[in-house]
């Protein structure tokens, strides 16, 4: 598995309290999190099959009621 965390900056408020995750394995695909605002971008791709398990925008994600 690879899998890279990173400081980012949210493209909705600007604010640096935000990161960045890559990851590859059984899924490829990323997750972005705003601590500031709880926007977040996930998207998650099943590597055998190539579909698209999940492609979020927003600040509802189910990841936000869990904590991250």
């Amino acid at each position: 598995m690879s899998n890279f965390v990173q400081d980012s900056i949210c493209t909705q408020c600007e604010s640096t309290n935000a990161i960045y995750e890559n990851f590859n394995d059984d899924e490829t695909g990323h997750i972005f999190q705003c601590f500031s605002c709880n926007y977040m971008e996930v998207y998650r791709k099943n590597v055998a099959s190539g579909k698209v398990v999940e492609d979020y925008n927003g600040y509802n994600h189910a990841y936000i009621a869990e904590g991250g």
